[in-house]
C-alpha cells in the first residue's frame, strides 16, 4: 500500500494561506480592472464643437471612418455649418475637420478612437441647396439627409441611408443596413448587399435601378410622373414590391404641366406610354396585377403601337415578386 504522507499543521496552514491570496487575487484583479475602467469613464462628458463651411460651397464631402451619424437638412440660413456632438474625454475637443477651399469642402474626424455616440449635423442654406453635391464616403453610421439638391451620393461601408428631398442625381450604397427614399429625383441607382431598400411616394423622372444581395425592394411611385428611361429591380434573395404610377393619372399631369415647360422633352414625355413589364422569379412566384398584364411583354400586344416604352425589369433569384398600378 502506499505510503502515507504526513503534513504538519504548519504546512497545512501555509498551503490554506497561499490558496486564499491566489483567490483573492482572482477575485480583485477583475474587480481592480472594472474600478480603472470606471473611474476613467467619471472623466467622459458631453463634447460639442461647431465650424462654419464656406459660403460658397457647393461640393461637400464626408470622408469618416467612424460610426458617427449624419445628418443633413437645409434652413433659410445664409451661414452654413457642421456641428458635432459626441461622448469623450473631458478636455479633449473633438479634432473636427474641413479642409478645401473655394466651392468645394470636405468633412472628417480626426482621433475619433476615444469618441462615443457622435453625431454630425449639417446645416446649408435652402436658397442655394439645389446647385450643391453631397458626396458620403465610408463610415459606420446612419445618413439622413433632408432637403433639395443637385446631386446626392451616399456610400456607407454599414449603416442606414434615409433621404427625404430632392436631387437631379441619387446614388447610393451600403454594405449593410436599410435604405429609405422619399422625394423627386431625376434617377435614382440604389444598392445594397444585405438590407431593404425601401421609397415611398417617389417622382421620378428618367430612370430608377434597385439592386440587394440579400434583402427586399419596396417601391412606391406616385401618380405625378413615369419614369421614362424605365424601372430595373433585382435581388438575389428577398421579395420585390412595386407599386406602378398610374399611367393615365400620370399623362394627366405630365400634359398639364408640358405647356409651362419650353423643354422639348417635357412634350416628349407627355405623349401616350405603355409599361413593357418583364418580370421572373427563379424561385418563386411572381404576381402582376390584372390591369397590368396587357403590359406583360411574353405577350405581343398591338396596343403599344405608336407609344412611348417605359421598360421595366423585375428578377429574384429566390422570393416573390409583386407588381400593382397606384
Amino acid at each position: 500500500m502506499p505510503a502515507t504522507v504526513h503534513v504538519s499543521e504548519s504546512t497545512r496552514t501555509s498551503m490554506r494561506v497561499i490558496i486564499t491570496i491566489a483567490a483573492l487575487v482572482v477575485l480583485l484583479v477583475p474587480i481592480a480592472f472594472s474600478v480603472a475602467h470606471g473611474a476613467s469613464r467619471l472623466n467622459y462628458t458631453n463634447l460639442e464643437v461647431t465650424k462654419s463651411l464656406p459660403a460658397s460651397v457647393k461640393d461637400l464631402s464626408f470622408d469618416l471612418d467612424t460610426s458617427a451619424s449624419v445628418v443633413v437638412k437645409t434652413t433659410d440660413t445664409d451661414e452654413p455649418s457642421v456641428r458635432l456632438n459626441a461622448t469623450g474625454p473631458r478636455g479633449e475637443a473633438p479634432k473636427l475637420q474641413v479642409r478645401g477651399s473655394g466651392s468645394s469642402s470636405t468633412v472628417s474626424i480626426d482621433e475619433h478612437r476615444k469618441l462615443e455616440n457622435s453625431r454630425i449635423e449639417v446645416i446649408l442654406p435652402a436658397a442655394s441647396s439645389k446647385e450643391m453635391k453631397l458626396d458620403f464616403n465610408g463610415g459606420f453610421g446612419a445618413i439622413d439627409i433632408v432637403g433639395d439638391y443637385q446631386e446626392i451620393v451616399a456610400k456607407t461601408d454599414g449603416g442606414a441611408v434615409d433621404v427625404n428631398g430632392s436631387a437631379d442625381t441619387l446614388q447610393t450604397s451600403t454594405d449593410y443596413g436599410m435604405t429609405h427614399l422619399t422625394g423627386t429625383f431625376g434617377t435614382i441607382e440604389s444598392r445594397t448587399d444585405v438590407g431593404t431598400l425601401d421609397g415611398s411616394n417617389l417622382n421620378v423622372s428618367d430612370h430608377v435601378d434597385a439592386v440587394t444581395s440579400t434583402g427586399t425592394i419596396d417601391l412606391d411611385f406616385s401618380n405625378d410622373m413615369v419614369p421614362m428611361s424605365g424601372i430595373v429591380a433585382k435581388a438575389d434573395e428577398g421579395s420585390i414590391d412595386i407599386r406602378l404610377p398610374r399611367l393615365d393619372l400620370a399623362q394627366e399631369k405630365m400634359a398639364a404641366e408640358a405647356p409651362a415647360s419650353k423643354d422639348d422633352d417635357s412634350a416628349d414625355d407627355a405623349k401616350d406610354l405603355f409599361y413593357r413589364i418583364n418580370a421572373n422569379s427563379n424561385q418563386g412566384s411572381v404576381d402582376l396585377a390584372k390591369d397590368l398584364k396587357k403590359y406583360d411583354a411574353s405577350k405581343d400586344s398591338k396596343a403599344a403601337d405608336g407609344k412611348t416604352i417605359i421598360p421595366v425589369a423585375v428578377s429574384a433569384d429566390t422570393g416573390t415578386i409583386s407588381i400593382e398600378q397606384n
